[in-house]
């Protein structure tokens, strides 16, 4: 409701603000209903010596990073592609053959293909495309997880598009392809900043305790629900997609580091904040883009709503093409005004 208020005082013509009480009930089917991954997962079966050459013997200098399934590291294949390699230490089980699968028979390009595996010498090994310009987390918050001020709105929104169609996609497969583990570091960007979502899949195979970083940011993803219902549910990732967007707005990590008390993290302050400057990045402020803002951040908190309320991936992304349209149409001083025509918001 606050959200809302200030949203009115954005302009006089305010009038179509919607209402947070949503019914969710008038979702119609999705565009892709019916998909199902092909049968061939079309995933290469490679051996722990080509992917040891690939890497030089899997050297410090080849690690690009530290994910849930272990290290990963930057590698060079026989045949000239670059991919990104995750590698952990585990006994060889029939599960990860039917998991890589099941991973392999999709295909999106909003999501991270992955190209191959192995499984040898007590070792698996995940391949995947490389995409070289890491993921959105280095391009909104520093080291510290404080706002860096480097993409406009229009950058961001093309960056909230691009997940949600991939998620959008799995959530469309039949039966629904879950997530689980959604965050900011899984939305990767290549070359020309297109967006790809990561690590889909691999939640069934990583047990908590092996998951890189705190548990506290971590948490800071998950639906607290699932601790009532301990069941993932396609909502479940939605919960996820609004943290997601709290961050991409306020250019800010999840969990505050300087907060002194660890339940204050961005969902809360999300919830309590008193104005939007306060809250959203700095390189958001100003007429031409705090009127799309402030219906992310209203889309945002729909999203970490209560699991009845929370609408479907499918109805998040129409909205957000829905205000990518009108921010890209304006021509003028700017957006002064965003009118979300779909059901969401009636």
């Amino acid at each position: 409701m606050r959200i809302k208020r200030i949203a009115r005082r954005t302009s006089e013509s305010e009038s179509s603000a919607p209402s947070l009480t949503v019914d969710w009930t008038r979702e119609s089917g999705s565009p892709h209903a019916g998909n199902v991954p092909p049968y061939e997962a079309n995933v290469m079966k490679l051996t722990i010596a080509e992917l040891e050459h690939s890497t030089s013997s899997f050297s410090e200098s080849h690690v690009i990073g530290e994910g849930g399934f272990g290290l990963v590291y930057k590698g060079l294949l026989q045949d000239g592609s670059i991919v990104a390699i995750k590698r952990r230490i585990h006994d060889p089980t029939q599960t990860f053959i039917h998991e890589v699968e099941n991973i392999g028979r999709i295909h999106h390009k909003h999501l991270v293909r992955l190209i191959g595996y192995s499984q040898e010498n007590h070792q698996q090994l995940l391949v995947y495309e490389f995409l070289p310009n890491c993921n959105v987390g280095n391009h909104i918050y520093d080291s510290e997880g404080l706002p860096i001020g480097k993409l406009d709105i229009r950058q961001r929104l093309s960056i909230a598009v691009g997940a949600a169609k991939g998620l959008e996609y799995l959530h469309s497969l039949v039966p629904p392809f879950l997530h689980m583990h959604f965050r900011t570091r899984n939305v990767l960007v290549d070359d020309h900043f297109a967006v790809k979502v990561s690590d889909f899949g691999l939640s069934k195979l990583v047990v908590d305790s092996n998951r890189a970083g705190s548990s506290s940011a971590i948490d800071c993803f998950l639906d607290p629900e699932l601790r009532l219902r301990n069941e993932v549910l396609a909502k479940s990732d939605v919960y996820s997609f609004g943290v997601f967007l709290l961050e991409l707005t306020s250019g800010r990590e999840a969990l505050d580091r300087n907060q002194s008390e660890p339940s204050q993290n961005l969902v809360r302050q999300a919830k309590g904040m008193k104005s939007i400057d306060d809250f959203i990045d700095v390189k958001l402020r100003g007429k031409s883009a705090t009127a799309a803002v402030q219906w992310i951040i209203i889309l945002a908190l729909m999203c970490v709503d209560t699991g009845s309320r929370r609408p479907t991936m499918k109805m998040v992304l129409r909205e957000l093409e829905l205000i990518q349209e009108s921010e890209i149409g304006d021509v003028g001083e700017g957006l002064s005004v965003v009118t979300l025509g779909s059901e969401l918001f009636k």
